[in-house]
């Protein structure tokens, strides 16, 4: 009986130990998880924190390149990009030295001085209009100058570029009294710059006819040109 006890008792004995064992594995186990549990956290983590400085990098690169770009374009406009206006600028007209012969035409000149505070651009070709100053004839619109091509002419200020108007003052269908005598008579130019609208009356001073331009037939307009200060 007493070694049955013994047995029996060893076996309850044997059992608990096993079921501590079982239970100290269990533990192991939610150690284990825990630990596994906490590496996903940290990487949570660190891909936030990776994510918190990759927004960052990038606000930052945004916001400089945004600036840099807005800086550079106005700093572009301002210096080579802004087309020459009739309000920043000074124009004259000058009539021909001489009149028209067989070998050459008469010849004008208009003057554009850059009168503003920063660089403009005069990019090929003026729009000139000459009204006969008696009304007699319609106005005349100059043509561009056949063969020849524009270019940007960019003027700092106090600058000045020119453009040469060609024209015949001979009058060969009237009388030898009325040789320089032409249609179209006028002591005014209506001047519209390159790519812009706005016209303005420049009157024209000087040359063989007084501050006249005596148009007989077809008024030819060069494109700008620069000239030395």
């Amino acid at each position: 009986m007493r070694t049955a006890s013994r047995l029996s008792a060893a076996a309850v004995v044997l059992a608990a130990g096993l079921a501590l064992t079982a239970c100290g594995s269990s533990g192991s186990g939610s150690s284990a998880n825990a630990g596994g549990g906490s590496s996903p956290v940290a990487s949570t983590s660190a891909s936030a924190s990776a994510s918190t400085g990759t927004t960052g990098t990038t606000g930052t690169t945004g916001s400089t390149g945004t600036t840099g770009g807005s800086t550079g374009g106005s700093g572009s406009s301002s210096d080579s990009s802004a087309k020459c206006t009739v309000s920043q600028v000074r124009m004259t007209v000058t009539g021909p030295a001489g009149h028209a012969n067989d070998q050459q035409p008469a010849r004008a000149t208009l003057h554009v001085v850059n009168n503003s505070g920063h660089n403009c651009t005069l990019a090929g070709f003026p729009g000139i209009e000459l009204a006969d100053d008696q009304g007699k004839s319609s106005p005349i619109n100059a043509v561009r100058h056949t063969g020849m091509q524009g270019q940007t002419v960019t003027l700092v200020p106090g600058q000045s570029a020119q453009a040469d108007l060609t024209f015949s003052d001979i009058n060969t269908e009237g009388t030898s009294s009325a040789r320089y005598v032409c249609g179209v008579q006028g002591s005014k130019v209506q001047v519209i710059l390159p790519d812009t609208t706005t016209q303005k009356s420049v009157p024209v001073t000087g040359g063989i006819d007084n501050g006249t331009l005596s148009v007989c037939g077809t008024l030819t307009v060069d494109p700008f040109s620069s000239l030395a200060d």
